[in-house]
């Protein structure tokens, strides 16, 4: 697996022992030469039939002899899923232990190359210790020491990489040791920034830094242990999964830019949709600096990452496939080499409108208890709906697609409004609002996502009537628009003059 194991005197290795100094770091390889990576976002491998197996199978072909080639691969974390096909309920020990045996078994079968995980939330299910007493023996064993945490470091070339712990998503108590983390990180990135033979690090974790399209889905507490070191040292790249959507992004922090990939391996979506045209982005539009993203990730997808000098090529691939392209040498200056060529918007005109079939108002809403609204459009009610309670995890995440009805056709216009009425009252809010128009040429128009999430109170109100604050909690202030309780929400508003026609 891997030809030697040497030990250099260079960074602390926290993770190794418990109490190291900043003595030494595992070194794969000192070769200068051009090397190649792979990192799989979540697998999910889940008993009895284990079918991520047939998605690690594709990929290790797809890099069997990519030049240069692929020294080790890293995976971002939910490496098994840890819980039963019905009910979600999570797996015993025992249970656990097989996914993680079976998975890291199958992983190293396939690639025959070390494997580097970085600790998902599935994988701590049943307490955490089958991780521990699974995988972290590997680890131990491809880094020739005691891997007695799930953060730990190695050098191969002239590069660091660094694997942390997400931690949990509790605010409040937790057991996880985030202190002991950030003191290994300050120590590891302060050394490689002064080794002169690393010119690049690369960080790993499960959870975003920030969300982009799932709010909620990320720890503040491990951001903010981590992120004000990220920003003192910059590194190369942050790779994570979690979320399950595919993307990059370079987002400027005080200044400070830093580049987040993001990927998910188990996904199989031969259509990718693009971000935009779905949700409305969670970062500032004043702090991005590069991106694109897409809701789910392709069938047998993963990044090559290409180390050559001090040039940094990154690859979305679909298998042997090649679906975009980018590249640095400075952190955070990317530049595209392939990129899709983005569809030419047909014209949607007002006797286009007219002529329409359909409708549907699209959105996801976070509610904690039920909510029975009203729709308007353009003024006039078209449609009442209900919003039911939902799990926090599925707060503005799961669409919800209300059809208007044929009479509601004719108040379609270029420029629309939609409002909505809440006259019981209720707390609630939604996001990611758009329209999506079936036109008699058999296309379909969708309007530009709406760029605000609208609250049916501010917070203080739902705090003033110990309601649940939690949507606040997860969406940046920046894009809220807040009504009074009680009143209707809106008018927010959907343009169909950028909006792009395209078959069904």
């Amino acid at each position: 697996m891997v030809a030697t194991f040497r030990r250099c005197a260079l960074i602390a290795l926290a993770g190794i022992l418990p109490g190291a100094r900043a003595s030494e770091l595992s070194t794969l390889s000192e070769s200068p030469e051009p090397f190649s990576f792979a990192v799989l976002g979540d697998l999910h491998y889940s008993r009895p039939d284990f079918k991520a197996q047939e998605t690690a199978a594709h990929i290790a072909a797809a890099i069997a002899d990519v030049r240069p080639p692929v020294a080790f691969i890293c995976q971002t974390g939910d490496l098994v899923h840890g819980e039963r096909p019905e009910g979600g309920k999570q797996l015993d020990k025992a249970e656990m232990r097989e996914e993680l045996e079976f998975a890291m078994g199958d992983m190293a079968a396939r690639f025959r190359l070390p494997v580097f995980i970085a600790v998902g939330n599935h994988d701590k299910n049943a307490g955490g210790s089958p991780f521990s007493e699974v995988v972290l023996p590997v680890l131990s064993r491809q880094l020739g020491g005691l891997i007695a945490r799930p953060h730990y470091a190695f050098r191969h070339g002239n590069s660091c990489f660094v694997f942390l712990d997400y931690g949990d998503y509790s605010e409040t108590g937790t057991t996880m040791d985030y202190a002991a983390q950030r003191e290994f990180l300050a120590r590891t990135l302060a050394s490689a920034r002064a080794l002169p033979g690393v010119a690049h690090v690369f960080t790993f974790g499960h959870f975003p830094l920030w969300p982009v399209a799932r709010p909620g889905f990320m720890s503040r507490r491990f951001t903010g242990s981590v992120l004000p070191l990220l920003k003192q040292y910059p590194v190369d790249a942050y790779f994570c999964g979690h979320t399950h959507n595919t993307g990059a992004w370079v987002r400027r922090v005080d200044g400070v830019p830093i580049t987040q990939i993001k990927g998910v391996a188990m996904d199989k979506s031969a259509q990718l949709k693009p971000m935009e045209e779905a949700r409305t982005p969670l970062i500032p539009p004043d702090e991005l600096g590069y991106g694109w993203g897409y809701l789910s990730g392709p069938p047998n997808g993963f990044f090559l990452v290409a180390v050559e000098g001090a040039r940094v090529r990154v690859q979305l691939r679909s298998g042997r496939t090649t679906l975009r392209e980018f590249e640095w040498q400075r952190p955070g200056q990317i530049t595209d080499i392939v990129k899709p060529t983005p569809p030419l918007p047909a014209a949607v005109t007002d006797e286009g409108l007219r002529g329409a079939s359909s409708a549907t108002l699209i959105f996801t809403p976070w509610a904690e208890e039920r909510a029975d609204v009203n729709i308007l459009l353009n003024g006039e009610v078209v449609a009442r709906a209900q919003l039911d309670p939902m799990p926090r995890y599925a707060a503005f995440a799961k669409e919800n697609r209300i059809a208007l009805p044929p009479e509601g056709l004719r108040l379609l216009r270029l420029e629309n409004e939609i409002s909505v009425d809440n006259p019981g009252g209720a707390i609630f809010g939604i996001g990611n609002v758009r329209l999506e128009v079936g036109l008699a040429d058999g296309t379909t128009a969708s309007t530009r996502v709406s760029d605000r999430y609208l609250f049916s109170a501010s917070r203080a109100e739902a705090e003033a009537a110990h309601k649940a604050t939690y949507g606040w909690d997860i969406i940046p202030a920046g894009v809220i628009a807040a009504a009074n309780l009680g009143q209707s929400l809106g008018p927010t508003r959907l343009n169909f003059q950028s909006g792009a026609a395209r078959p069904f």
